[in-house]
């Protein structure tokens, strides 16, 4: 009698188990979408918003000194290495200014 009700539980609980791996390993979460936390962005991509940053300062730099073409340059590549969105769209910005006035002064 205990050695049925044992293998009776014991095959509940192995059932309960693998239903809720199917469930895991087909892509159903127990959990409501967007309760899970917003996985942190990596060193890599950190180090590739500074080295956008760098070339966005070095852009502003070039621009002080009448450089422009080489702001130019700076600012493209602070634009296609951005991670953050307000830096690539003020990369974009320094970018056309120093178009329009490579283009004035031609």
């Amino acid at each position: 009698m205990f050695c049925r009700f044992f293998l009776k539980g014991t095959a509940l609980f192995i059932v309960a188990v693998c239903s809720v791996g199917v469930l895991l390993a087909g892509g159903c979460a127990p959990l409501p979408p967007g309760s899970e936390a917003a996985p942190a962005p990596s060193a890599r991509l950190n180090e590739l918003d500074e080295h956008a940053a760098s070339c966005y300062a070095r852009g502003l730099a070039y621009m002080e000194q009448y450089r422009y073409e080489l702001a130019r340059q700076q600012f493209a590549i602070a634009a296609s290495s951005a991670v953050s969105k307000p830096l690539y769209n003020d990369a974009v910005d320094g970018m056309r200014r120093a178009e329009q006035i490579i283009h004035e002064r031609r």
